[in-house]
């Protein structure tokens, strides 16, 4: 009978647990999972960062513009036929100086020019004779010097700069010698001494006469000449009007001559012209200095003075800048298109997301520091949207190069309470 009664009673209990509260206590239990998820996923995220790392990088800001190189130029004469220059384009030379050579026949012109080539290779060759062998050990320095040549060499073909083509050439060619009397190889080349001198010899004799075509002058040689000169009068710089460099800019070339045979350039100074929008230039300064480019030419870039700056109303500004640097490149520049640096910032790429504030209102990002968060100051010198370049003024302080972030430091972008000195799990 008790045993009756105590299942009565338990089947009385159980009716008890409605619908109800069987939902209720579902709804309690799924908070409770939500709520350990929550904090289980807030402490993953606390502990989650991406990071980057810094990276050298520089910003360029320029300007584009159409040069007219102008100097100061007097166009050297000959009567005679198939002349051979004797001096590179750029070089100096003296009032004394044989310049070109202007031979009776094609033949003899040739072998002249032959014969430079073998006097060259007569000179490398004599080097070569000269070295020692080295003992061998690591060549791997003479490897990468190898890579960079044929990296260069196949750069300027690729730019049409075929002017220094064989310049590259050389300086493959003694890496490569380099290289091989740095593993102990003797270099014998007796033999191609002879056959060169030999040949010299032969090419001398069966050259005819030929005149000696003088500079006339003290200044650069450049051969030939291009129709452009005289369209700028190079002494009156200071008086250059904006529309006088625009005609110039788009001037047809005159036809040459046959008898004019090369230019020597006159003074230490020659001068690069241009027209921009005062908008762009507005903060140059006479007197300051600029990298000028040019990406269409294979002329190296070149730094140049600003000599003037003149400005009219239609928001038009004539720039004229100021060079003293010539060589073979140089020589053959007349007009062209030019970019000039206005700034050239470098420093390290960090990516904008990862720049904070701290508490004592410094500007810096949290880098990983083995498993620790370090806040490091950053010197903001470019900005965009998505990037900075930063710089570290310090690097070359021991003491305070720490503070600022430096090259290769791995900086977080993104987390959640970073803080200076956290531990990183």
């Amino acid at each position: 009978m008790e045993n009756k009664m105590k299942g009565k009673n338990t089947a009385v209990k159980m009716k008890k647990l409605t619908v109800p509260n069987i939902i209720a206590i579902a709804v309690v239990g799924f908070l409770a999972l939500l709520f350990i998820m929550g904090q289980l996923y807030v402490k993953n995220a606390e502990n989650s960062i991406t990071t980057e790392i810094a990276l050298a990088d520089s910003a360029v800001k320029a300007v584009s513009v159409d040069m007219f190189a102008v100097r100061d130029e007097k166009i050297i004469t000959s009567n005679g036929v198939n002349v051979v220059s004797a001096v590179k384009d750029g070089c100096r030379v003296s009032s004394s100086d044989t310049v070109a050579y202007s031979f009776a026949d094609s033949t003899s012109a040739g072998n002249i020019i032959r014969m430079a080539e073998i006097n060259e290779l007569l000179d490398y060759y004599g080097t070569l004779m000269n070295k020692s062998a080295i003992v061998a050990g690591n060549t791997q320095v003479y490897d990468d010097e190898i890579f960079n040549d044929l990296y260069s060499f196949s750069s300027m073909i690729s730019k049409g700069n075929f002017l220094s083509l064989s310049d590259e050439q050389n300086a493959i060619r003694d890496a490569i010698t380099s290289k091989q009397t740095a593993t102990g190889v003797e270099l014998d080349v007796t033999d191609s001494i002879t056959a060169l001198r030999n040949e010299y010899s032969q090419l001398k004799a069966s050259t005819g006469r030929y005149t000696e075509i003088k500079s006339g002058g003290t200044g650069y040689y450049i051969s030939g000449t291009d129709g452009y000169e005289g369209v700028l009068d190079y002494k009156n710089v200071d008086n250059w009007t904006i529309e006088e460099v625009q005609n110039a800019l788009g001037a047809t070339p005159s036809a040459t001559v046959s008898t004019q045979i090369g230019r020597l350039v006159h003074g230490y100074y020659w001068y690069l012209v241009c027209i921009a929008d005062t908008a762009d230039v507005m903060n140059l300064k006479e007197g300051s200095k600029k990298t000028i480019v040019f990406p269409d030419s294979s002329v190296d870039d070149i730094t140049a003075q600003i000599y003037s700056i003149r400005s009219d109303p239609s928001g038009k500004t004539l720039l004229v800048f100021r060079c003293n640097l010539m060589n073979e490149e140089l020589a053959t520049l007349r007009c062209d298109n030019a970019k000039i640096i206005l700034e050239n910032h470098e420093g390290y790429r960090v990516d904008n997301r990862a720049i904070r504030v701290n508490e004592d209102n410094e500007t810096g990002v949290y880098v990983v520091s083995g498993s620790v968060m370090k806040f490091k100051k950053v010197n903001i010198v470019y900005s965009t949207d998505d990037y900075s370049i930063v710089t570290n003024p310090y690097r070359d302080d021991v003491t305070m190069r720490g503070k600022y972030i430096n090259l290769y430091d791995e900086y977080i972008i993104e987390g959640m309470d970073l803080q200076d000195g956290k531990l990183i799990d």
